[in-house]
């Protein structure tokens, strides 16, 4: 009868559900085990709390004078763990409290570093500003020495080309001279060459032109150039050489304005010779009150920078204050909260009362030899095998003959 209510009986039950995976519902007995479980379950590896709450239990069900080697270990690892985290809770209100009180004592010293430092920063500030104004001096003074060698320089250029100038006009002149007045002056040009020889004196009426001769003379040379040296008269002879006397003066005149303008040369030379000195002393000294400012300047930016930093860590001190206070609250409330855990779970290690393992060792209600075999499979690694003579009622056999007691009951 009841193999033949088997199948109805198990087509209602509910899935299969492991004995560690048993609703916790309804072993409110254990739970001072489940909730330290809880409590240290982040310090734990996964599977040593998933293996440690399947166990629990068990070990603990068995009542304290009942339990056989491997609950015992089990309990004893529990009772282990539970003193490792009350050590660590108690060091860590330890440390809050150390903590609390080194935040008071660093508030006293940067008070005191605070005001020594704001003295520091106003004296740096001063050296600064002095610093400062002394740049601004050589900065000026550099300015002035740059702008009067400018001007030596403008004005040393200007009678370098004046005079490069009239060297220029001077060696041209005394060239045109060389190659069109003396031939003409001489009538060495042969008749059939009387294109060149026009040429010729075209070019020498533009030189007598730029030595200022007297208009009547100026008149008269280009006819007397055309005549044969042998047909000139002595009034040819009189034109030819005054003539020739004022190109030679012009020349002369040349050279005289170009000694002139040399020797302005060299004394804008000496000029711009002594701006230059002038100014790389007053870069000089511009470079040595440049460094002195930025010494000046880094040494107020780092007493500044304390100030700073001692205003920004004195203003952190209410929050840091706030938050170890927090702290320190926290690990107590943790720390009492262990503890009282801790005290229940001692109070169930200690109860010698046995408690009932049907919650736990609940299966779904199958009868047929395939599930019997499958039972004894799943349970049997819940409980690591002991010897025989420790724990009779943990072994394959003792369930499976529950599980049937069950199943008869349920048929």
């Amino acid at each position: 009868q009841g193999v033949a209510a088997a199948p109805a009986a198990a087509a209602a039950a509910p899935a299969e559900v492991p004995p560690s995976q048993a609703p916790e519902q309804d072993m409110e007995w254990c739970r001072p085990a489940f909730d330290l479980l809880d409590f240290l379950a982040d310090d734990l590896p996964p599977t040593c709390a998933v293996m440690l709450r399947a166990a629990a239990p068990h070990a603990l069900g068995a009542g304290a004078q009942a339990r056989h080697t491997f609950q015992a270990a089990m309990v004893d690892n529990m009772t282990r763990l539970s003193a490792e985290a009350l050590k660590n809770h108690r060091v860590a209100v330890e440390s809050a409290e150390a903590a609390v009180s080194a935040l008071v004592r660093e508030k006293e010293q940067s008070a005191e570093q605070l005001a020594a430092a704001k003295s520091d920063e106003e004296a740096k500030r001063e050296a600064k500003a002095t610093a400062a104004a002394n740049m601004k001096s050589a900065e000026e003074a550099v300015a002035a020495k740059k702008q009067a060698l400018e001007v030596a320089g403008k004005k040393m250029e200007e009678v370098k080309s004046l005079a490069q100038i009239m060297s220029d006009a001077k060696a041209e002149f005394e060239k045109e001279l060389g190659e069109t007045w003396a031939p003409l002056k001489a009538g060495s040009f042969p008749p059939k060459e009387w294109r060149a020889r026009q040429k010729a004196i075209e070019h020498a009426s533009e030189l007598l032109t730029q030595a200022e001769i007297p208009a009547s003379l100026a008149a008269a040379v280009p006819l007397v150039l055309k005549e044969k040296l042998e047909s000139r008269t002595d009034f040819s002879a009189q034109v030819v050489e005054h003539a020739d006397i004022a190109l030679r003066e012009h020349v002369a005149s040349i050279a005289t304005q170009l000694e002139g303008h040399h020797a302005t040369v060299d004394s804008q030379t000496q000029a711009v010779a002594k701006a230059e000195g002038e100014l790389k002393a007053a870069e000089a000294e511009l470079a040595a009150t440049l460094n002195a400012q930025i010494e000046a300047e880094n040494t107020w930016v780092d007493s500044d920078s304390a100030v700073r930093d001692l205003k920004a860590a004195i203003g952190s001190f209410a929050e840091k204050s706030e938050q170890l206070d927090a702290e320190l609250t926290a690990s107590k409330i943790s720390l009492e909260e262990l503890q009282g855990l801790v005290g229940r779970f001692e109070g169930l290690r200690a109860s010698t009362e046995v408690q009932s393992m049907d919650a736990v060792a609940e299966e779904p209600k199958d009868v047929s030899a395939e599930a019997l075999a499958q039972k004894v499979e799943d349970v049997t690694p819940q409980a690591p095998a002991e010897p025989p003579v420790d724990a009779p009622s943990d072994s394959a056999e003792a369930e499976g003959g529950r599980a049937a007691s069950t199943e008869s009951s349920a048929a």
